[in-house]
């Protein structure tokens, strides 16, 4: 079974087993943003989901922001003393063994360069950036206590963000029910906007080498 078929049954999982939804969020949370596996495991489409029976009170909306907060940060931290281990040299060698483009690198490194530790709250809403983000991190040999006082922001503002756009969704899917023509103007909108978000975002940047 491929990435994207785990990943669709992970979301039937969640929609049949509410109970413990937020252990499978929170275990998706974490693979997205553990080591390099955020650049093969999309985790948007089971966090959207959980945001959305979140919002509807489906699941626990405060045991979903715990089980996200939770995943992020423990996978960042795995990410932070992988990159501190290795030191950078060692970190762009791995990166080119992988056949990952060097401009995300560059790109993720810019950004902690230009912005700080405060990369650790932002970093996380660019694609790209949110998985490599922690390595670099680990590997510029950021002071531990800082890393993980911003981290704790990060990964709380994350969750928190996920389960505010779990309830715009969930409006316009009611307003959509109910007022169709408004409905279907605010989706193509929404639709918009998510295209550019994962073009501007993730799109554009070729992650592997060709």
């Amino acid at each position: 079974m491929d990435i994207s078929g785990i990943i669709n049954e992970s979301l039937k999982y969640i929609e049949a087993n509410p109970e413990i939804a937020g252990l499978i969020i929170g275990l998706w949370a974490f693979l997205e943003t553990a080591l390099f596996l955020g650049l093969i495991i999309p985790a948007e489409k089971i966090l959207i989901l959980g945001s959305v029976l979140a919002a509807k009170k489906y699941i626990s909306p405060t045991n979903f922001i715990f089980s996200v907060s939770i995943g992020t940060f423990l996978g960042y931290t795995v990410s932070y003393f992988f990159g501190f281990y290795l030191g950078e040299p060692a970190v762009k060698k791995l990166l080119s063994s992988l056949r990952l483009n060097g401009e995300n690198y560059e790109k993720a490194k810019r950004f902690v360069v230009e912005r700080g530790e405060v990369t650790l709250v932002f970093g996380r809403f660019i694609a790209v950036v949110r998985s490599l983000l922690p390595i670099i991190i680990g590997a510029f040999k950021m002071s531990f206590i800082p890393f993980i006082l911003w981290n704790l922001i990060g990964a709380v503002l994350w969750a928190v963000f996920y389960l505010f756009l779990g309830g715009l969704i969930g409006k316009a899917i009611s307003i959509i029910i109910t007022h169709k023509l408004l409905g279907i103007f605010i989706a193509v909108i929404a639709i918009f906007i998510f295209y550019l978000w994962r073009k501007y975002g993730k799109g554009e940047i070729s992650i592997w080498k060709t």
